[in-house]
């Protein structure tokens, strides 16, 4: 059958083994071939022809990974060279090649006996390409190809990359998968995109260095050997598991194969021996295709085994056993470890033998099954089995010199295994003394769970290993005079000695602390020999990874006030480091910033050098400035640490968008009450906050930009004149006014409604925002009111539960807690008054207030006649109030008092995170603490009077100070950062500051252990 030009790869196209795709004409066959490949793919390592890479000159350069690659698959006969000593690594592949690799690796039946073909154009005599007659026959005969065109097979035509992807994607079975993939690669034909993506996913076949896989360029030798052995790994050979093969590896050790990879985490191998089970611990393979059964306190003994699979889903596992005869150990050699002929004249000479057993380990034999022979007396031979190297170590002494005179004398030894013939004979000549010719120094050993010295008295432990002139280890110990050297700086927090049992030790001294992470090198001098190793040292807190923290704000154009952007640092071990952990790294973290500006230490006493911020909320966040940025500009940040020991770097880049503008006006708080009675004997008032929003929904204030942008205008209008209006306490006259200072004249500023008089009519607010002269979004408007009709209803509100006071000891009982006028435990009785349609209606205090009252049993509440109830005992009572009312009557209220004998505690403690100290302030208000009892009562510092701000007046109210014999509450300080010291003065309840003192930590804490804490910076 002929194939057009385009796509005469010679392999057919109609099957579904062929390599370019088509009709499932011949499945039966090609499924017999996917199936043999498993036989040819795992034959790579394990067959051997002789052959190896090292055979072909052109291969002496391969990295030694390469090199195992090309030996699996040289030894195994897959490959041969185009000559006996030339591979042809990148010779390109012809037709013939192929035939005979396809073939092979897929395991297909060759008669190589074959000497005519089907093909016209093959030829058994063909010089070049008649050896591969038999193996293009077989592949037709498998149903992979049906020749290049009409007849013909064209042996010395070349095979595309493409084609070669094909085929081995199809060799693991994955031709479906292949199907189901696209690609854009411009330079693969189109019916072998799928096969050409899975081939790279798998790791197959790889791109040029164009990142372009070439898939039309013909394929070369090496790219078909290395495909070859890469779909050897991950192939899985196809139906059920099976355990293949269970073998003794060792004394204490059984290697189990399987037919294919298990799942370790569900498979289960046990040794048995006859019907008793033998401990082992089990090591599964990375291809999970065996494991290896370490015996845990026995060894293998003579007699039959056997290893039995479990755990699996046995619907996918056929074979589970399989059985070995092992034997008892048994010494096949001694040998002596020791290179050199000539030993030095000392007492206590250590040589060395290895006793190998039949697995080529250790022999585990004590030294009672040996014997030696033919040492002169003098030598005084022993030997024992050192179980830490497993040899046999045989002491002698040699120091006699007229047994063994100096270069001329001789030591005969002879070592047998008792009972048999293995044993091993040398005679070494005596030299002279010892003398320090070559010193090793084993790893560091650091203090349990750590890898450096990192803290007070940490030390670490070397192992010196000292060699004679013969190569034999020093009887002598090294000299405890001998004082290492550390470099590059021979660190003074260190102490360096040499102590009993050849062991070298390094010691953060007393008093010391390590303050900078790295490695250094410790060198030991010994005559003329010398030896280093590696001493690692880390301080406490060291960032050795950066990155920015979620920054949630907005960046615009013309931003001038302070941004804070997080960072976040992690020590060696992955631990995130604190806020104060970044502040005290800060001089090792550089940043470069552009688009806006850093905070400068110069100007800005809380941050650092480079901007991170050293107190308060923010700290350890870098502190920037005004943006300088346009809008769809970056505001890009680039942060690193690069120094010997620390490589790390991180960015952000964060998108400029346009300047704020004022966009709405939003209530904050609760709503105004609607409506209020005009009267001549008094005034009624109701208040209300704003905030203006900019266009993303943040509040214009000190965060942002204080001021109005400019082209816009927030407006004030007053309209009406049944009420006055006041902003922030000024009064504000009807009309409208323009407002350029947001935070300082609006936002979150009181505005009152107070009624001006007995005239009905409303008044109202109207706060709006324009460019130009368009209003930018609907204007806020609150209006009161005013109304003279005094048929109002009024209604007695629930009194909440009271403190009985007579239940407090003696020094709870005196002013102010026991006065109803002035106690915090007295509540006073309220009223809710409406009009017929319903509405709140505000009115004058003169026209609600309670002429006189009255309680029906006073052991239980007490009340003033201006209606503060004072709880004296746990009861119920019935409190009447005649209360005064608009219309000029008067009327009853009943309110019922419940008194409880609880007494109070806290039930919420809040204050500030952050303030600023004033050493004017009582801890109270310089935290800004407030107590809720449990009884709904607040208590807090009441900056009550003639002047409110940072200076305390004689007015001021200590709510919490005052009633604190209740409440317990008492103050502990912290992280004192600067060197100074802080204290509370009970006397003067204040924090007294001596020194400098950057920032300190305050918890509150009351007697029933509620909690708060704040973070007071100086």
């Amino acid at each position: 059958m002929s194939t057009s030009s385009s796509n005469n790869n010679g392999f057919k196209e109609k099957n579904y083994t062929d390599i370019q795709g088509g009709e499932k004409k011949v499945m039966k066959k090609s499924l017999s071939v996917v199936l043999t490949a498993a036989m040819a793919l795992s034959m790579f390592s394990s067959v051997a022809f002789g052959k190896t890479s090292a055979d072909f000159t052109d291969l002496k350069d391969l990295d030694a990974a390469t090199k195992a690659k090309f030996d699996a698959l040289i030894s195994a006969g897959i490959f041969d060279g185009v000559s006996e000593t030339t591979f042809g690594l990148k010779e390109e592949m012809n037709r013939a090649q192929f035939a005979k690799v396809a073939a092979l690796i897929t395991g297909i039946e060759v008669n190589k006996d074959l000497k005519t073909s089907s093909f016209s154009d093959v030829k058994a005599d063909d010089a070049a390409n008649g050896y591969a007659l038999p193996f293009i026959e077989a592949l037709k005969t498998a149903g992979i190809t049906d020749g290049y065109g009409e007849g013909t097979y064209n042996p010395a035509g070349k095979v595309t990359k493409e084609q070669l992807a094909t085929f081995l994607v199809r060799v693991l079975g994955k031709d479906a998968d292949a199907k189901g993939k696209t690609g854009t690669d411009s330079t693969v034909t189109g019916w072998a995109q799928g096969y050409v993506a899975l081939a790279l996913e798998l790791k197959l076949l790889s791109n040029g260095a164009d990142g372009k896989f070439g898939g039309t360029s013909n394929a070369t030798r090496d790219l078909l050997l290395t495909g070859a052995y890469e779909a050897k790994a991950l192939y899985v050979s196809p139906g059920k598991v099976s355990v293949s093969e269970a073998k003794p590896t060792g004394v204490q050790q059984v290697t189990v194969s399987f037919s294919k990879p298990v799942d370790d985490t569900k498979a289960k191998v046990a040794l048995t021996k006859g019907n008793l089970a033998v401990a082992t611990t089990a090591k599964f393979a990375d291809d999970k295709k065996s494991v290896v059964l370490t015996l845990t306190s026995v060894k293998l003994t003579e007699g039959s085994y056997t290893a039995t699979l479990s755990g699996l889903d046995a619907a996918n596992v056929d074979k589970t056993t399989a059985t070995f005869t092992a034997e008892n150990e048994k010494v096949t050699k001694l040998s002596f470890v020791n290179a050199n002929d000539k030993v030095p004249q000392v007492a206590g000479l250590v040589l060395s033998i290895k006793a190998e057993n039949q697995y080529g380990e250790n022999a585990s034999l004590n030294a009672g099954n040996y014997s030696v022979y033919g040492v002169p007396t003098a030598a005084a031979p022993s030997i024992i089995r050192n179980a830490d190297t497993g040899l046999l170590d045989l002491t002698v002494n040699t120091s006699n010199t007229t047994t063994f005179p100096t270069e001329i004398g001789v030591l005969p030894i002879t070592v047998s295994l008792n009972q048999s013939s293995v044993s091993v004979s040398k005679t070494f000549k005596i030299g002279i003394s010892q003398q320090v010719s070559k010193v090793e120094i084993k790893d560091a050993v650091y203090p349990t769970g750590k890898t450096a010295l990192s803290s007070e008295a940490d030390k670490a432990t070397y192992d010196l290993v000292r060699y004679d002139q013969y190569g034999f280890k020093m009887v002598a110990e090294a000299a405890t005079s001998i004082v290492p050297v550390i470099t590059p700086s021979d660190l003074n927090i260190l102490t360096k000695t040499v102590v009993t049992g050849n062991k070298l030790e390094v010691a953060v001294a007393t008093g010391k602390k390590v303050d900078k992470t790295g490695d250094y090198t410790v060198t030991y001098y010994e005559g003329g020999a010398s030896a280093t190793a590696k001493l690692s040292l880390k301080a406490g807190s060291v960032p050795t990874k950066l990155e920015f923290g979620s920054y949630t704000g907005v960046i615009a154009e013309n931003d001038t006030a302070a941004k804070y952007i997080p960072i976040v640092a992690y020590d060696a071990e992955g631990k995130q480091l604190s806020a104060q952990d970044i502040v005290d790294n800060a001089s090792s973290i550089n940043f470069t910033v552009s688009g806006a500006s850093v905070a400068d230490s110069g100007t800005d006493a809380t941050v650092t050098d480079n901007g991170i911020v050293k107190y308060g909320e923010h700290k350890g966040k870098l502190k920037l400035g005004s943006v300088s940025a346009k809008e769809r500009g970056v505001v890009y940040l680039y942060m690193s640490i690069y120094n010997a020991n620390i490589q790390t770097q991180a960015q952000l880049p964060l998108t400029v968008v346009a300047s704020r503008t004022p966009e709405s006006v939003v209530l904050s708080g609760s709503e105004p009450t609607k409506k209020a009675l005009g009267s001549t004997v008094g005034t009624a008032s109701t208040t209300f906050k704003v905030l203006v929003k900019d266009q993303y929904g943040e509040t214009l204030d000190t965060v942002n930009t204080a001021a109005v942008t400019a082209g816009y205008t927030v407006s004030f209008k007053v309209d009406g004149t049944t009420a006055n209006v006041t902003l922030n306490g000024g009064a504000v006259a009807a009309g409208t006014i323009s407002l350029t200072d947001l935070v300082n004249g609006l936002n979150d500023k009181e505005i009152k409604f107070v009624t001006a008089g007995a005239t009905a009519g409303k008044t109202y607010v109207e706060i709006s925002i324009k460019k130009g002269t368009a209003e930018v979004s609907p204007a806020f408007k609150r209006t009161l009111e005013v109304i003279t009709s005094t048929d109002l209803t009024y209604k007695a509100n629930t009194l909440t539960d009271l403190y009985a006071i007579t239940v407090s000891d003696t020094s709870k009982l005196t002013a102010p807690f026991n006065v109803n006028a002035d106690s915090k435990f007295a509540k006073g009785v309220g009223l809710t008054i409406t009009d017929k349609a319903g509405d709140t209606v505000a009115v004058p205090d003169a026209l609600k207030a309670v002429k006189t009252a009255y309680t029906s049993d006073s052991s239980v509440a007490t009340v003033s006649t201006a209606g503060k109830v004072l709880g004296q005992k746990a009861g119920t009572t019935t409190v009447t109030a005649v209360v005064y009312k608009a219309n000029g009557e008067t009327q009853d209220f009943t309110y019922t008092a419940n008194v409880k004998a609880d007494a109070p505690v806290v039930a919420t403690l809040t204050a500030s995170a952050n303030v600023a100290y004033n050493a004017a302030k009582e801890v109270e208000y310089l935290i800004g603490a407030k107590i809720v009892d449990n009884y709904a009562v607040e208590y807090k510092y009441d900056d009550k009077g003639t002047t409110t701000g940072a200076t305390p007046m004689a007015d001021d109210v200590n709510f919490i100070k005052n009633y604190n014999v209740f409440f317990g509450l008492q103050y502990i300080i912290s992280n004192v950062k600067g060197g100074g010291t802080v204290v509370y003065n009970a006397t003067t309840n204040k924090f007294d500051i001596t020194g400098t003192v950057n920032e300190f930590v305050v918890k509150a804490i009351s007697s029933n252990g509620k909690t708060t804490t704040t973070l007071v910076t100086n």
